[in-house]
């Protein structure tokens, strides 16, 4: 009568497994007692419950190893994800660096075909590159930018392969219709280096064509080809103005003597702020004065 009564009192225990193990007792009890057939009800009533929880579970048990296998499947896809970004990152990388070669062997090849058709200015044109990206890295622009405005900057007189060799190679001083010729090869450069089909040689290139457009602009507004002044002018073409200016004065040539660096210094101090980017005249003092431009005799 306990037991019934606990299984009848609705405080009583509401998990089958405890459910069952009344009847179960209810079961032993009422055989006891003789009343079989309440001993059978009990014991199928145990049976049914039994049966419920093992079934409970086996399906607990099966959502477990589901749940196991699923979270095994996510780990390996989140493995196989991180190897495949590994790979494709390496092979960015990879492509990256083939693509900086051909577009440095093209900038190369360019600026041979430039040197060996005015062929005196070709330790110069190295040379100009060099100390661009001297240059830059003390305007504190990051190493690989200032190396990629060196390279361009070989490329500033490309647009002189157009230039009637009369007029390039002359030996004594230049006319104003020849002087008006020769300002032509800054337009001339930069569309060379734009044509269709340059744009295969990628950013470099297009920072060549703006360096060889812009290397003749002065800070005043007063050069050319398009009168630009201060921060309109590209950076690139700054920098090249000044040390274009530089190498050209320390350098001899037929119709001048190569000039003494504190004289060239002077004349770009003279004329900083109003031909030249006062900061850049500044780069290229500090870097003179601290033997850190590039060596000309290497060129």
């Amino acid at each position: 009568a306990t037991v019934q009564a606990a299984l009848r009192d609705p405080a009583a225990p509401a998990h089958p497994h405890e459910h069952a193990a009344l009847h179960l007792v209810a079961s032993d009890v009422c055989a006891q007692l003789g009343d079989y057939p309440g001993a059978l009800t009990h014991h199928r009533a145990y049976h049914q419950l039994d049966a419920h929880t093992r079934h409970a579970h086996r399906q607990e048990r099966a959502r477990a190893a589901q749940a196991r296998v699923a979270l095994d499947a996510t780990r390996h896809e989140a493995r196989l994800h991180r190897q495949r970004n590994d790979e494709l990152e390496a092979l960015v990388q990879v492509r990256t660096q083939e693509l900086r070669r051909s577009q440095r062997a093209v900038i190369d090849l360019l600026a041979s075909a430039a040197e060996f058709r005015d062929a005196p200015l070709g330790p110069h044109t190295r040379w100009v590159g060099d100390a661009t990206t001297a240059v830059a890295r003390h305007l504190g622009l990051p190493a690989a930018h200032a190396e990629e405005l060196g390279l361009a900057a070989r490329l500033h007189d490309v647009g002189k392969i157009g230039i009637p060799d009369a007029i390039l190679l002359k030996e004594g001083p230049l006319t104003p219709d020849e002087r008006d010729i020769i300002a032509t090869h800054t337009a001339l450069g930069a569309q060379l280096l734009t044509q269709p089909g340059a744009a295969d040689g990628g950013p470099l290139l297009h920072l060549a064509a703006q360096i060889a457009l812009s290397h003749h602009e002065c800070w005043n507004g007063s050069g050319y080809p398009r009168a630009l002044r201060g921060a309109d002018i590209p950076l690139g073409g700054r920098i090249v103005r000044v040390v274009d200016t530089f190498d050209a004065l320390i350098s001899a040539r037929p119709y001048k003597p190569a000039w003494t660096d504190a004289d060239a210094l002077a004349y770009l101090r003279q004329h900083a702020g109003t031909l030249f980017d006062p900061a850049c005249v500044q780069a290229v003092t500090d870097l003179h004065a601290a033997a850190q431009l590039p060596p000309r005799d290497a060129s």
